[in-house]
């Protein structure tokens, strides 16, 4: 008979009906059909003097029933951690007193279940049965909750019922002042503090809920307690405390300030809680007390059987009735009150800490206490028993609920009919009763108890049966019934992978392997079935395994080039015995360390993680090389910022970062190949070069990867992107044509050589007599930091020899196009608001002083070209000029007019005058006619620094001179009484031929001598 492929035996239906998460949710039938042989261990009192003993189930239920009650009490804690099967066990019991044929003694059953947990529900439970005003009183009052008392209701009743305990509390010492009216009583009777009490998911809130509907499915079976996180100390972050009254305003001060206060105020709320909830429901403290003691009375010459299967579900009359149940049936030789018989689930922090003492005590002397933990210390030897305890659910989910409850109290085996039993079961195995563990087989199910287990704080673990029939069992077949059909079964990270420190894992080089040669869809499946099927790599599955679900591909994976080595309490597949390792202790426990890290099940520690940061950081920094783009290499100290030696740069997954809303330039995910280098790098780092494999070549291969990243993160560091060379560039491309460096319609080598131009500051501009003193400050302030700019510049733009070498060479191939689009940008509003470096913020400023001295440069200079205008011939030359004015001097001279104190002077004047730049007016005038032309509020700054009209103050003031003496030399003349008028002709004479210059003088463009363009020949 062949074996079954990709064949799910069971239905998602019959799955979710008979594999419940709760005991008290199935039937009788299923219950008893699912349920599996406990181990249970027994404490007697220590006055019995004998110590724990490990008992089954059958055993419990005998001693409960059969037992000599101590003064008609007998109570039987059933204690473990959630999920341990306290109320299964309870559950177990009272199916089998459903069907246990009746004994001599008449019994009366009480059974408080999980899914019966309001207060009212719990009540009329306890009294089903009893009749009378006392019983009915209690009814009465019970049957408004949930009708006409409201959730709201019931918070402001448990409140008012705190508040007034609270003010009738008698303590001594300290704590006192928590007590009375001007007390604690305060936070839950001011408006402000009662509306926080209040809030959405508050212990009020949750309080009032309980009582009203009882028990959350999804809610721990912990009794709800008042914890120092619901003292209203967190207010503050909700409203403000001046709002409310001034006597709570000072408790609340006493109270947030004083740790001390705050525990006995928490220890105050809970002990006087129980009295608060039961008469925010209408009843007295002592009204179940005397009730159940009324039924026990009634009920004299009968047992009550009470069982509880969860404690936290006599909230708010837990008191009344745990003294009823341990109040002794004899008072003073006559009996009183019929037996109590109680067992009850109880987690077991609430048992040792919570429960009243003296109820405690008595239940400890009246019978044992049950511990249902079971240790895991022994788990190989376990596996036929966690066998039958999957073995059971399997074949139940198999049958389905509606078979199970007809074929009670037979349980059908879908097995002895199924055509793959034979193959199916020497390949996965069988419980001790033939039911088949497909799709597990015995280790599997052993894999599975452990890796659900709890961990207790001493390291050890203990079965959890409810977590391991949620999601091992119940979540498994459920999910697993369409990925075993379609080929994906077992998923990959299965159970949430192997996530508990301490569980064997796949050796590292197995895994490393698998990585390698699966695709990672598949790989993942891989290490899950060699993981949980094959132990971890220590059991070999058969091929037939594989084949059921349809991975043959898996059974051929080989480990026998799977290179990592062996750790001294780890074997690959197949290996010989153990080899003692040659690694110090140290290097050991840090490749343990990388193990559980790579295999998913732990946390990489902080001293490997950096350890390991540092060679990868090094290696990736060797492979980064400065050629494209081309730039001095960046000194240490920018590096170091960039490229961090921590997670910030080089991220290791599940290291114990924090990392969120940063850019690492490489992430290292947690994977066996991850492990596998990591493994042969701190190998190498210790010396172990012949065990490393190939670490260096993985090595090399991962930072390649990084190289741009981490160029990018370099050269952002750097300022050397090429969002900052633009922005920068602007910068100094303005700055140069506001010294007159740049053409207004450049080519790229005005740019090229606009961009560098690093002004000599030893050479004084030519213009200067014509440039106003705060245009020359700007001027001059502005040049002296350009150099230094401009060499940062090229050092991200060139080539140099190391760090400390001068640049010898231009990218200009990458520099060019970030020049075209640094011109746009400086032609643009934006050339206003850059985003610059450090190194380039101060230059910018100062070149924006040059900006801010233009209005005054160009108001200086238009009263310099009118005050020219105004003695100046329109179209004559300046040489032409001067030849009129030294005739014009001559003439006077020759007539003995003295029109200037030292006329030689005057002459030598104008003689000097000659070597002025005559020109300097008119291209002056031409640079005010283009700023004149730019539209409104343009950046005039950009034309007026071309180094222009050096001789323009010396023109004028030789005009201005020049016409002053003329006029004194004519004014002379007129008064002289001489008739001789052959002065006053050559004068004249010397005037005609200065007008006909103007008169005759037509404009030629392509004469060599400059000329001028204006009037003023009428004044001369």
């Amino acid at each position: 008979m062949t074996l079954q492929t990709n064949h799910a035996c069971w239905t998602i239906a019959d799955v979710v009906s008979t594999i419940p998460t709760e005991a008290a949710t199935p039937s009788a039938e299923v219950l008893l059909a699912t349920h599996a042989p406990l181990r249970i261990t027994r404490h007697e009192a220590i006055a019995r003097g004998s110590g724990p003993t490990i008992i089954d189930e059958q055993t419990v239920l005998e001693e409960f029933l059969e037992r000599e009650p101590t003064k008609g009490i007998l109570v039987a804690p059933v204690v473990g951690e959630s999920g341990t099967g306290k109320s299964h066990l309870v559950r177990w019991v009272h199916a089998n007193l459903v069907s246990k044929a009746p004994g001599n003694v008449p019994r009366h059953i009480i059974y408080l279940r999980k899914t019966d947990t309001s207060l009212k529900n719990v009540v009329e439970r306890l009294l089903v049965g009893q009749q009378g005003p006392q019983f009915d009183e209690i009814r009465n009052k019970l049957d408004t909750l949930g009708a006409s008392v409201s959730q709201e209701t019931m918070e402001g009743r448990i409140l008012d019922s705190l508040a007034e305990a609270l003010e009738n509390h008698e303590v001594t010492g300290t704590t006192r002042i928590l007590t009375g009216v001007s007390g604690l009583a305060l936070f839950f009777r001011d408006p402000l503090f009662r509306e926080h009490l209040r809030r959405e998911g508050s212990f009020v809130q949750r309080r009032a809920r309980h009582a009203l509907h009882g028990r959350a499915v999804d809610e721990a079976d912990i009794p709800l307690e008042f914890t120092a996180e619901e003292l209203p100390l967190d207010i503050v972050d909700f409203a403000s405390v001046l709002d409310a009254a001034a006597a709570t305003q000072k408790i609340f001060r006493l109270v947030s300030t004083n740790a001390n206060l705050q525990n006995a105020a928490v220890e105050m709320v809970n002990e006087l809680l129980h009295v608060a909830v039961t008469r925010a429901v209408g009843l007295s403290v002592g009204d179940i007390s005397q009730a159940f003691l009324q039924m026990r009375a009634n009920l004299l010459g009968d047992e009550i059987i009470l069982l509880i299967e969860d404690v936290a579900l006599i909230q708010g009359v837990r008191r009344d009735l745990l003294d009823a149940i341990v109040e002794p049936a004899e008072d003073q030789g006559t009996v009183k009150y019929a037996t109590v018989r109680t067992m009850m689930a109880v987690t077991s922090g609430y048992y040792n800490e919570t429960l009243p003492e003296t109820f405690r005590y008595r239940a400890e002397a009246s019978g044992p206490r049950y511990q249902v933990d079971m240790d895991l210390a022994n788990l190989e030897e376990d596996e036929d028993f966690f066998a039958d305890f999957v073995g059971r659910y399997l074949n139940a989910a198999r049958v389905g609920k509606e078979a199970l409850e007809a074929a009670a109290p037979n349980i059908p085996n879908p097995c002895h009919k199924c055509p793959f039993m034979g193959p199916c079961h020497a390949t996965f195995g069988h419980d001790s009763e033939e039911h088949g563990l497909y799709p597990y087989n015995k280790v599997a199910v052993r894999r599975v108890v452990q890796t659900l287990a709890d961990s207790r704080p001493d390291g050890a673990r203990t079965f959890n049966p409810r977590r391991v029939l949620a999601k091992g069992v119940r979540d498994a077949l459920r999910e697993g019934a369409g990925q075993i059909t379609g080929g994906q079964f077992p998923p990959a990270e299965f159970l949430g992978g192997s996530n508990l420190s301490g569980l064997p894992t796949l050796p590292l080089g197995v895994r490393a392997k698998i990585e390698a040669d699966l695709p990672e869809k598949d790989a993942g499946r891989a290490i899950s079935l060699l993981t949980f099927w094959g132990d971890a790599g220590k059991k070999t599955i058969p091929s037939d395994l594989f084949r059921a679900f349809s991975q043959e591909s898996f059974a051929e994976i080989s480990t026998d080039d799977a290179v990592a080595p062996p750790l001294p309490d780890q074997d690959p597949i197949g290996s010989a015995p153990q080899r003692v390792s040659p690694y110090s202790p140290a290097l050991v426990k840090k490749l343990k360390a990388i193990d559980l890290w790579s295999a998913g099940e732990a946390t990489l520690a902080h001293n490997i993680a950096s350890d390991l940061r540092s060679i990868v950081r090094e290696a990736l920094l060797a492979k980064v090389v400065w050629l494209a783009p081309l730039i001095k290499d960046p000194d240490s100290a920018t590096i170091n910022k960039a490229i961090k030696n921590s997670a910030y740069s080089i991220s290791i997954a599940h290291a114990g970062e924090n990392v969120l809303g940063t850019s690492p330039v490489l992430t290292i995910p947690r994977s066996a190949v991850m492990g596998q280098l990591f493994t042969g790098l701190l190998l190498l780092e210790a010396g172990h070069a012949q065990d490393a494999g190939s670490a260096l070549a993985s090595l090399d291969a991962l930072v390649t990867a990084a190289v741009p990243a981490a160029q990018q993160a370099i050269l952002k560091e750097y300022d050397a992107v090429d969002a900052v060379i633009v922005d920068v560039a602007t910068s100094l491309l303005v700055g140069a044509a506001r010294c007159g460096q740049l053409p207004s319609s450049p080519k790229d080598v005005d740019l090229l050589e606009a961009v560098l131009w690093a002004p000599n500051l030893d050479v004084e501009r030519a213009d200067a007599p014509s440039r106003t003193v705060a245009w020359l400050a700007a001027h001059q302030s502005y040049i002296k930091t350009r150099p230094a700019v401009v060499k940062n510049f090229v050092a991200r733009v060139g080539a140099a020899q190391g760090v400390t070498g001068a640049v010898y060479g231009i990218d200009v191939a990458r520099l060019l196009p970030l020049l075209r689009t640094a011109w746009k940008q400086a032609k643009s509003p934006t050339a206003e608001s850059l985003v610059l470096p450090a190194w380039a913020k101060e230059s910018e400023r100062l070149s924006k002083d040059l900006k801010r001295a233009a209005a005054a440069q160009v108001a200086y200079w238009s009263d310099l070209v009118e005050r020219a205008h105004v003695h100046l011939p329109a179209g004559s030359t300046w040489s032409e000029t001067l030849d009129v004015l030294t005739s014009t001097f001559t003439v006077a001279s020759q007539a003995s007019l003295v029109i200037h104190p030292n006329m030689p002077a005057l002459q030598a004047g104008l003689q000097e005058a000659r070597a002025f730049e005559g020109r300097s007016v008119a291209d002056v005038a031409k640079v005010l006619t283009q700023v004149a032309g730019l539209p409104q509020g343009s950046d005039p700054s950009r034309l007026i620094g071309i180094e222009v009209g050096g001789d323009l103050s010396r023109v004028v003031a030789m005009l201005e001179q020049s016409a002053k003496w003329v006029d004194n030399g004519l004014e002379i003349a007129k008064g002289n009484d001489d008739d001789d008028t052959t002065l006053e002709d050559k004068l004249q004479v010397a005037i005609d031929d200065l007008r006909a210059i103007v008169d005759e003088y037509t404009p030629d463009t392509d004469q060599q001598e400059q000329t001028f363009d204006g009037a003023g020949a009428e004044h001369v």
